[in-house]
């Protein structure tokens, strides 16, 4: 086979192209949408792609599964990383993102004691931030992406401002030299450009020490998801989609990665494999606590172990899925079903109620999509909505509930 040859134009799209959608893949979810709607690529990007001549990427599928740890963060913040996900590209191109708690209390090589694991970049750049998450996880990280606010600041202001919904109004000021962040956001639905949006992604609680859900890391995980899924839905826009190769070009400048040329490539090449439909989002399960006065988030050491293994999709025993069936209020819908379900060799199964169900759903509280394929076998699914809402500290791997 020939070399590949990439004119300097279609380089530094490629180059710059995946760097930023593996922070959010915001923008692969773009390009595969319009393919899958289409059957072609959005013009200006094929226009591009098609300067790739003669591209060997045969045997990469083989690097699937891929584990890329993704890190954003403010130089102001020391170069502490304030986001960390670990995304996970299944062997069918779908996506699982887990946040990693910036507070999780972990030991970093050459660092006595032990620190947040957001201090990894500060004290060793990617490298050590790898070898710190590898070490807390046990897994081996294939890629990296880091990338600081001014990206995504850029990114918001390109595609004309996101809308989100703001729970509460969102008020908090530090005025510590070094440090300082005035965050003041109203409540109800608000439209922000690139400076609000990283206020909103920077917020952790008010001054007043108000949080969001379940507070500290994991309330602002909840909110910056808000945030990804709004951004998601604002670049899908087909006004935007004209705008990837500026937008892409002035995010690529802060960010770094360490993507070959060949894996880009073959990413777009593949974008129509890509289904916004099936991304799962789970947070490393754990919890706050105080030690020595400082506010850590301790790793669940049983519950993260059975987390990572799901992310390897292992074959299930049935006798061991553990599900919950919820039906309406004096409704003997939930016990029919319940009761087809022992008798298919479903042994954990709970039943419950609720005053009103608006829509039959399945709720999948593990990663692992064997929980599904096995329960598509033996009932009929097709009234049920699909919902993937991996959490960890949920009692049932599944929540059916019946209308």
């Amino acid at each position: 086979m020939k070399k590949i040859r990439i004119k300097k134009e279609a380089k530094m799209f490629l180059a710059s192209f995946l760097a930023t959608v593996a922070v959010i893949f915001l923008l692969i979810l773009a390009t595969a949408l319009y393919y899958k709607n289409t059957k072609t690529l959005p013009p200006i990007i094929n226009s591009l792609i098609e300067k790739v001549t003669n591209t060997e990427t045969n045997g990469l599928e083989n690097n699937l599964p891929m584990n890329i740890l993704v890190l954003g963060g403010d130089e102001k913040e020391g170069g502490r990383s304030d986001t960390i996900m670990l995304v996970r590209i299944q062997k069918d191109f779908q996506p699982v993102i887990i946040s990693i708690p910036r507070d999780t209390r972990v030991k970093i090589e050459g660092i006595r004691g032990y620190s947040k694991i957001n201090a990894a970049y500060a004290y060793g750049k990617s490298k050590l931030a790898i070898k710190t998450v590898e070490d807390l996880l046990g897994i081996k990280i294939d890629r990296y992406v880091a990338l600081n606010y001014e990206a995504v600041k850029k990114i918001v202001d390109a595609v004309g401002g996101v809308d989100v919904e703001v729970p509460f109004h969102l008020y908090y000021k530090d005025t510590t030299p070094g440090k300082e962040l005035f965050i003041d956001i109203p409540a109800g639905l608000q439209h922000l450009d690139g400076e609000k949006a990283v206020e909103f992604l920077r917020w952790r609680h008010n001054s007043n020490g108000k949080e969001y859900g379940r507070g500290g890391d994991l309330g602002r995980i909840e909110m910056q998801k808000k945030f990804v899924f709004a951004l998601i839905e604002k670049v899908l826009k087909p006004q935007n989609l004209i705008k990837l190769p500026s937008i892409i070009q002035t995010a690529t400048k802060y960010v770094d990665h360490s993507f070959t040329r060949d894996e880009m490539v073959w990413f777009i090449q593949n974008a129509g494999k890509f289904s916004n439909q099936n991304i799962m989002t789970a947070v490393l399960p754990g919890y706050p606590k105080y030690i020595d006065n400082v506010s850590y988030y301790i790793l669940d050491e049983e519950k993260s172990k059975q987390l990572i293994e799901d992310l390897n999709e292992p074959e299930i025993i049935k006798e061991n899925i553990k599900i919950k069936v919820i039906g309406e209020s004096g409704s003997e819908k939930a016990a029919l079903l319940k009761s087809e379900l022992e008798s298919k060799g479903y042994v954990n199964v709970g039943l419950g109620s609720q005053k009103s169900i608006q829509n039959a759903t399945i709720e999948l509280k593990r990663i692992n999509r064997k929980y599904f394929e096995q329960l598509r076998n033996d009932i009929d699914l097709s009234t049920f909505q699909v919902v993937y809402s991996p959490d960890y500290e949920e009692k049932y791997d599944i929540y059916i509930k019946v209308k």
